[in-house]
């Protein structure tokens, strides 16, 4: 009799484990299973992310393209007609009697002359190529300053490494397109361009204007409001960078860049 309690009761205590290692292998398959599922699905937003990012790598790169030829439309094409138009025009000057009449025609086309390589600059800013992106932020504010008249001041604390000139230049789109926010909307009577380059770059873009609400920008039935801070902000996260829109101003706005630099 107390045999058979005694392999009654091995029994019942092999039966118990073995259905404990059954339940604990259950779990961990489950367990197993939903960290690969978990990891698929991380995996695949990932390659989601990868192929947005390259689309709009694509994107702004044609963009850039664009800009390249249209510029140097401008500047070879249209340029060099104007100049060969005003030499005609001096020439024609000397051989009349009256050569003051020609000279408001003269001026005009001085100040077309004059915009075309404007343009073509914005479009294109040679100065970024040859000397980086601190000199063309600074040539910029310089020629924004003389057309409207605002003072816009630059300032760069400490020197900024030079990157990759295609990272300077998504860089400098998304500066200009600030500057042209706060010349167009803000109201402001003077801009602030702050920049330092030690271990990352941080720049900000600050006016005294009537100040403005990023949400209610991006959502702006305007044209062009709202595309110009979803151009800005496309171009940051390529960049890897992280921007602030300063909030709660008694007046004006500020926008501040956090861009690091590149892995070497």
């Amino acid at each position: 009799m107390e045999q058979g309690v005694s392999n009654f009761a091995l029994i019942f205590s092999i039966a118990t484990v073995g259905m404990l290692l059954l339940a604990g292998a259950i779990v961990l398959f489950v367990v197993f299973y939903q960290k690969k599922m978990i990891q698929e699905q991380l995996k695949r937003q990932q390659l989601e992310l990868d192929y947005q990012q390259k689309m709009m790598e694509a994107a702004l790169e044609s963009q850039e393209n664009e800009r390249r030829r249209v510029a140097a439309d401008l500047h070879d094409s249209i340029g060099a007609m104007l100049s060969t138009i005003r030499v005609g025009i001096t020439t024609v000057a000397k051989q009349i009697n009256d050569p003051q009449r020609l000279d408001l025609s003269k001026q005009m086309l001085d100040d077309t002359i004059t915009s075309v390589r404007r343009i073509s600059r914005d479009l294109m800013p040679s100065t970024l190529e040859k000397f980086g992106f601190a000199q063309a932020v600074k040539e910029m504010c310089e020629r924004f300053q003389a057309t409207t008249t605002l003072p816009m001041n630059w300032h760069e604390h400490g020197e900024i490494k030079p990157m990759a000139k295609s990272r300077e230049l998504m860089l400098f789109r998304v500066v200009q397109e600030l500057i042209n926010n706060a010349i167009k909307h803000s109201q402001a009577t003077e801009i602030n361009i702050d920049a330092w380059g030690e271990e990352e770059i941080i720049l900000s873009v600050e006016d005294n204007g009537i100040g403005f609400d990023p949400e209610a920008f991006k959502n702006s039935n305007e044209s062009g409001r709202g595309l110009g801070l979803y151009n800005i902000e496309n171009r940051t996260r390529l960049l890897g960078a992280k921007i602030e829109f300063e909030r709660n101003r008694k007046q004006g706005s500020k926008t501040t860049l956090y861009v690091p630099y590149e892995k070497v």
